[in-house]
């Protein structure tokens, strides 16, 4: 599924060092999954950490989802597009509990900003061969 899994467990473990992410999501008790083209990264979110990642949503499923095509991640990762832009022109998509995705934007922010400083010099790696 994914070519270099790394990327993942750097970005979790850059988020989970920032007090700035820790306050954005303190109160929050939840899941995040971010769909990558047909790929999968679920995020469990608790009190501020991310305390958990699969490459597929479980069975209980996701509080909401970020989806996007392969490409876009892939601009979002490079840093050449923003988290605010790719909203805004719908390269990426919330779904799912819209009250709580609005709730934790700043999160969010911070987390695509951590992934724009951990992501593989080459954003195309993220996903792998199918």
């Amino acid at each position: 599924m994914f070519g270099n899994e790394s990327w993942v467990s750097e970005t979790v473990a850059a988020v989970n060092g920032d007090e700035a992410f820790e306050r954005a999501a303190e109160h929050f008790d939840g899941s995040v999954a971010m769909e990558i083209g047909d790929d999968i990264v679920w995020l469990k979110v608790y009190r501020g950490e991310i305390i958990d990642t699969e490459r597929y949503v479980p069975q209980f499923g996701a509080t909401f989802r970020l989806v996007g095509s392969e490409r876009a991640w892939q601009r979002l990762a490079a840093g050449e597009t923003s988290f605010s832009q790719a909203l805004y022109e719908t390269t990426v998509r919330t779904r799912g509990n819209k009250l709580e995705a609005n709730r934790l934007r700043d999160a969010i922010e911070l987390f695509v900003r951590h992934l724009q400083t951990t992501t593989p010099d080459d954003p195309s790696r993220m996903v792998g061969e199918r």
